[in-house]
């Protein structure tokens, strides 16, 4: 059994619709200190630490990083869903996003990156911290449950949601901490 840790990254300092690829504020480095006291205690001592390319999951990644003093590997599979309109109109889109199924999403980059998330995950040989967006940690939720909707949940900034593979099968232990404002 592989032991698996999804991390949302911790808040950044812009929205996602100002900024491409923002850092983290003030209050998500914070974040990221506490999720990597909180991952220290219950990660496996060999767990493998991947991020996705964005800074601000980098970011995140970081204080758990130096607490293990390993290195973390970029996983562009894990980076945030690939916005299919311009920065002015990013927000609007997800918004629309998120209120529908997959079987309502025509663009085939979406898809695509949608299934390259699914396949990733059920093929992790060992334990392993994803730290990632929040739209990712959607996508395993509904893979797990075997629905089509695509907001299962509001995971909060820096919360960690907790997943096993056995037998090639991606099972919950513990949806993270979820949020109760919307997502920027």
């Amino acid at each position: 059994m592989i032991d698996l840790f999804f991390v949302r990254h911790g808040e950044a300092a812009q929205s996602w619709g100002q900024h491409v690829d923002p850092g983290l504020s003030e209050l998500g480095r914070s974040q990221s200190a506490e999720t990597a006291q909180l991952l220290n205690g219950v990660a496996p001592v060999d767990t493998v630490l991947m991020s996705s390319p964005k800074l601000r999951a980098q970011e995140t990644a970081q204080p758990f990083a130096e607490l293990r003093s390993a290195p973390v590997i970029i996983a562009d599979v894990f980076r945030e869903v690939p916005s299919v309109t311009d920065l002015e109109n990013r927000q609007a889109w997800l918004r629309g996003l998120m209120r529908g199924t997959w079987r309502d999403v025509n663009e085939p980059e979406v898809l695509a990156w949608r299934e390259g998330v699914i396949s990733a995950v059920a093929c992790l040989g060992h334990h392993t911290a994803v730290f990632s967006h929040f739209m990712v940690l959607n996508v395993l939720i509904g893979h797990i449950r075997g629905s089509d909707a695509v907001l299962q949940y509001w995971p909060a900034n820096g919360s960690v949601t907790r997943c096993r593979l056995a037998d090639g099968e991606v099972q919950l232990v513990e949806l993270g901490a979820q949020m109760s404002t919307v997502v920027n």
